[in-house]
């Protein structure tokens, strides 16, 4: 297999693995909005379909995605496999992927750590770091990066949305690209709304039920903060519907994303 035939194997496995995740925690966040279960995070996703018939070769098989999703992650970053460039913007967007190749990559160690590859402690190398870099510039100044941060990514969702630049990163000559659309703004919407949240979290420091002492709230806490808001179920169920849509969003760039080789 050549490098480049597996490279487009392990970004589009990687695109599919997210869509997969994704739609695990979207499924349970509109059950959760309709007050039968509670809300789960991606971690909460790899426990669940371990908890399947076969779940054991389902999460090695989605790790497999997840780690070649991290090694695509990289190239575009490292790389510049999207031609983002070097000035302010495209350093700032490759910066942005490489943070998104540390977190999948943190999951995959979770996830190995799952199946019994990886001591429990595998999936806490980032609140490690965090805990690391708090303890050199204080709590309070990396709160506010890690917000900014967040805030940031949330931004560049919903400017990917308002630009419609997603759309050059598909094949439009194969792609169904009205549909793509569509799926790409309430996706890509939602996501951001997510991040958004999280920022705000970070900010003002506010904990949630799966956060534990040292560590940063996730998608799950983000879901069941917006859940005690008023009008907290409706809320929650627009949001985890958008969620789904960023599954299948994930599975349109699996499918027709153009994956270029450096």
């Amino acid at each position: 297999m050549t490098y480049s035939t597996w490279l487009q194997a392990a970004a589009r496995a990687g695109y599919f693995s997210r869509g997969v995740v994704y739609g695990i925690v979207g499924f349970f966040a509109i059950l959760a909005s309709l007050g039968a279960g509670s809300s789960t995070g991606t971690k909460g996703a790899l426990v669940t379909l371990l908890s399947q018939p076969f779940g054991t070769v389902l999460v090695a098989v989605l790790v497999t995605g997840l780690i070649g999703f991290v090694v695509w992650r990289l190239v575009q970053a490292v790389l510049d496999a999207d031609n983002h460039g070097t000035d302010l913007k495209g350093i700032v967007v490759r910066l942005a992927l490489l943070g998104s190749a540390l977190t999948y990559g943190a999951l995959a160690l979770y996830a190995l750590g799952l199946l019994g590859l990886l001591s429990s402690g595998g999936g806490k190398t980032l609140p490690g770091l965090f805990d690391a870099l708090a303890g050199i510039v204080g709590l309070d100044p990396l709160a506010l990066v890690l917000s900014l941060v967040l805030f940031g990514i949330a931004v560049a969702h919903w400017w990917k949305v308002y630009s419609g630049k997603y759309s050059r990163h598909f094949d439009e000559s194969a792609a169904p690209m009205r549909a793509i659309h569509v799926i790409s703004a309430l996706g890509l919407s939602a996501r951001g709304v997510v991040f958004a949240l999280l920022s705000a979290m970070v900010w003002l420091g506010i904990k949630g039920p799966s956060t534990a002492e040292g560590e940063l709230p996730t998608t799950q806490d983000a879901l069941s903060y917006i859940q005690q808001l008023p009008y907290g179920q409706i809320l929650l169920f627009v949001l985890a519907f958008g969620l789904l849509i960023f599954a299948v969003y994930s599975f349109a760039e699996a499918r027709w994303r153009l994956v270029s080789v450096p």
